[in-house]
């Protein structure tokens, strides 16, 4: 008995279709029929999907109940969350000159004789410094971070560092200038910048470093632009969302949704710190401490387990720290000083990494590390913290 034919070709092109975002004739969207992908273990399906934009999961849904259910799985989200975001950079600035200047850093694990995991803050070398990363917005996109706009006076310059070869170039501007009140965001690896001028028809540009080209995003509606005005620069971006905190609410631009903008409330007016690992909103506030963001409820969770204490314990201040991921984890960077400001002329660079896991529907910490990365000079200060891709 020869062996069954192979699933149609015709089966690949509609598959195929999905992936350049075409949905298929209502005729041919039947869920219930086989798609190519189901004569592969779902290991591998995973592995296949995880290549895959997240912008493509809706029209691969389509596709079967076998993709749909996979697309939605927490496996994929897991796996997503995996992805390396595996080099924290830091840059410091030098207060005391009229012009301030940058000094790089890079956190990485050092060799020790200590049976304990030592990390340092590195200096990188090749990495330029000039007064507009001091004055514009900045994120980072995959190993390449790009300063946005201008100060207190607007400006429509982009400017690209590759955190590989340390080389800095200048891309195409936007259509309007900004300043550094923007907001500024990544929604599936395209940089949106949110506010920030008095333009009422372009107030959202969007970024794609792939084509190295801006178009005009969905702006919120008139009720809501002035808002955009006083937004800090404390930002995240998740899924389709830009978080930015004001003064007792998260304002969230949701891309998806033309251009929404909604409030998430805040359980005190002061945060310190915020930014995502693995998925997840975590913010630093002052009398709560730790806390991550229910999006689906619309409400903060504190995060539990002994660790909440023990960050108090190694004097972590907040006010003057930084966060972010590193490696699937919280990393904390803080400065700590002794002594008369007069007299002291270094300050130490304290870190600590936190490992999040869920334990029911809460989430948990534990201090896996904590040390001395860094010694300074006084009149250094942090300024900006990037999460690139090693």
């Amino acid at each position: 008995m020869s062996p069954p034919p192979p699933p149609p070709l015709m089966k690949v092109r509609k598959l195929s279709s999905f992936i350049a975002d075409k949905r298929p004739r209502e005729d041919d969207n039947d869920p219930s029929s086989p798609s190519p992908l189901s004569w592969l273990p779902d290991e591998l399906v995973l592995q296949c999907l995880l290549r895959v934009p997240k912008t493509y999961d809706l029209n691969l849904s389509y596709v079967s109940k076998t993709l749909r259910s996979l697309v939605r799985s927490p496996d994929l989200h897991r796996l997503r969350s995996s992805l390396p975001k595996n080099s924290i950079y830091v840059y410091f600035r030098g207060e005391k000159t009229l012009e301030p200047k940058q000094y790089w850093f890079t956190l990485r694990q050092i060799q020790s004789s200590k049976p304990e995991i030592e990390y340092q803050l590195i200096p990188v070398n090749n990495l330029p410094s000039h007064p507009f990363m001091y004055h514009s917005s900045a994120i980072a996109v995959g190993s390449e971070i790009f300063f946005v706009g201008g100060s207190s006076k607007p400006s429509s310059d982009l400017w690209i560092l590759d955190t590989r070869s340390g080389e800095l170039s200048q891309g195409p501007s936007m259509k309007v200038a900004r300043t550094c009140d923007s907001v500024v965001g990544v929604i599936n690896g395209k940089i949106h910048m949110i506010g920030g001028c008095l333009n009422k028809k372009i107030q959202v540009e969007v970024y794609d470093p792939k084509t190295r080209s801006w178009t005009v995003g969905e702006g919120p509606d008139e009720r809501f632009r002035l808002r955009l005005i006083t937004m800090t620069q404390l930002t995240a971006s998740l899924g389709w969302n830009v978080y930015s905190a004001e003064t007792a609410k998260i304002n969230v631009y949701n891309a998806r949704q033309g251009g929404r903008l909604e409030t998430v409330k805040m359980p005190s007016d002061v945060v310190w710190c915020m930014c995502v690992v693995a998925d997840l909103l975590y913010a630093y506030y002052f009398r709560e401490g730790l806390m991550w963001l229910d999006a689906k409820r619309k409400i903060w969770k504190r995060v539990i387990g002994v660790g909440c204490n023990d960050l108090k314990a190694l004097g972590v201040k907040f006010h003057d720290a930084v966060m972010a991921e590193y490696n699937g984890k919280l990393a904390i960077l803080w400065p700590e000083a002794e002594g008369n400001h007069l007299d002291r002329t270094e300050i130490r660079i304290r870190c600590a990494l936190i490992a999040l896991d869920w334990v029911g529907d809460g989430m948990r910490e534990r201090i896996e590390w904590s040390g001395t990365v860094a010694e300074m000079p006084d009149n250094y200060s942090f300024h900006k913290i990037f999460v690139v891709s090693g």
